[in-house]
């Protein structure tokens, strides 16, 4: 079993009681939801209360000796032209970001989600235009991959991010981090020193149509040293292990369900749903992370996958949202008529948010699996969701070419654009990985 920290920030600071348990056993779920929602980045059980960490602001002032390169002369890293600062995220050094895969340009998109201001935008590949970039996948630090699939003229590859301005390599050593300040301020492959690093699947040109992505959460949560990053192929079956540091291949297995979408859950397991199956007898794969063994389950449906606190697995496909128990193997689904249900994600509150092709958002209660709130005008052809660690919910919609940020109380849709074409439905803020518990 894979020990790992449950429900950790960007930033830790010391546990700090979050609210009154009036002398009631801590429920380490319970804990961590009601954490999250007093603005906390996770809780946890300490001598049978519950304890948060990782408060808002915490990092203030982490990057106040790091200079960046804007294009624009500033030498203070959060400072733009003229004084003040680009987004709230630097104003309040709460380092929430979502982190979307702009694919119609080859792109990908860094956004702050307590404004919506776009801080970053970077190419994923060598081949630029042509890296078709898809899942992203962020950290316990706050670090992210994002995986080219098919790749044109090239090899399907996965590429690092740094998150954080002081984990950025200054390559050139002039004491200065050259990265993109904003969408119009794209470096030319390689010159962006917060790209840490890009590790191809295969040799030579070859493309396997690598789609399924997740951090495996072993990282050190302060430093982001260690780690691994786990990558399903839908063309060639193959999984792969990845050094988080430096992308090195360590192992390589194989399952026979065509990888599309993956998630870690809390016992360390990768799952896989299988591609090319929206509805009928579709597979998810269980694969080990310690032995590479490998199971498979029938669901009712698949597209989307994401886990939550209770180790269940959740999918989503054509008029259907299914909710898996591995232990038990009892299955319960959400019917939904002929919508194309894509991306979904738990917010730790009671909820699952799913991404309605059509246009909408759905907002399925955990506990019963059945539909409380559907939020209608989010986007041309909605993809995939996320939850930021202010309890928004993100979604991504791709012929809109935008990002939407809609208020889970009052449903509020805000929408923010982005690169042309997004197609990002993973864990696109880290939320989800630091929201699973340790079983």
């Amino acid at each position: 079993m894979i020990k790992r920290l449950a429900c950790l920030g960007v930033a830790l600071l010391p546990l700090a009681a979050c609210g009154d348990d009036s002398g009631a056993a801590c429920e380490p779920a319970a804990c961590t939801s009601q954490c999250l929602g007093t603005g906390y980045l996770g809780g946890s059980c300490v001598d049978g209360s519950c304890q948060c960490s990782g408060h808002p602001g915490a990092d203030a002032d982490a990057d106040a000796d790091v200079t960046r390169d804007d294009g624009g002369g500033a030498e203070d890293a959060a400072a733009e032209e003229g004084g003040g600062w680009r987004s709230q995220c630097e104003a309040t050094g709460e380092h929430s970001y979502i982190w979307i895969a702009d694919t119609g340009e080859g792109k990908l998109s860094k956004l702050c989600t307590l404004d919506g201001v776009e801080v970053g935008r970077y190419w994923t590949s060598p081949q630029t235009t042509g890296g078709d970039p898809s899942r992203t996948s962020v950290n316990l630090h706050g670090d992210m991959v994002v995986t080219n699939r098919e790749v044109s003229g090239g090899p399907s590859s996965v590429t690092k991010f740094a998150g954080l301005l002081e984990d950025c390599d200054d390559r050139n050593g002039d004491g200065v981090i050259q990265t993109s300040t904003g969408p119009t301020d794209v470096k030319p492959w390689g010159e962006d020193e917060c790209m840490l690093w890009n590790s191809p699947l295969t040799t030579g040109g070859t493309a396997i149509g690598a789609r399924a992505t997740a951090w495996d959460g072993t990282e050190n949560p302060d430093t982001g040293e260690g780690g691994f990053v786990w990558i399903g192929a839908l063309t060639t079956g193959d999984v792969f292990k990845l050094d988080g540091n430096d992308g090195t291949i360590l192992e390589r297995t194989h399952v026979t369900n065509m990888p599309y979408g993956g998630v870690i859950d809390g016992r360390g397991n990768f799952w896989i749903v299988g591609g090319m199956c929206t509805v009928g007898l579709c597979q998810v794969a269980r694969v080990n992370t310690s032995t590479l063994a490998t199971d498979y389950r029938s669901v009712t449906c698949g597209y989307g996958i994401t886990a939550d606190a209770e180790g269940r697995i959740w999918t989503s496909g054509l008029g259907c949202v299914n909710r898996l128990d591995p232990v038990t193997t009892e299955q319960v689904a959400y019917r939904a008529g002929g919508s194309f249900l894509r991306g979904l994600a738990v917010d730790g509150l009671g909820s699952v948010w799913v991404a309605n092709t059509g246009g909408s958002v759905l907002q399925i209660n955990e506990a019963d699996v059945t539909l409380v709130h559907e939020i209608p005008g989010v986007g041309s052809e909605v993809v995939g969701v996320a939850i930021d660690f202010q309890q928004n919910v993100w979604a991504v919609a791709q012929s809109s070419s935008h990002a939407a940020k809609i208020n889970p109380t009052t449903y509020e849709v805000e929408t923010f654009p982005v690169g042309s074409q997004p197609y990002t439905y993973s864990d696109m803020t880290g939320f989800q990985l630091r929201t699973v518990i340790l079983l």
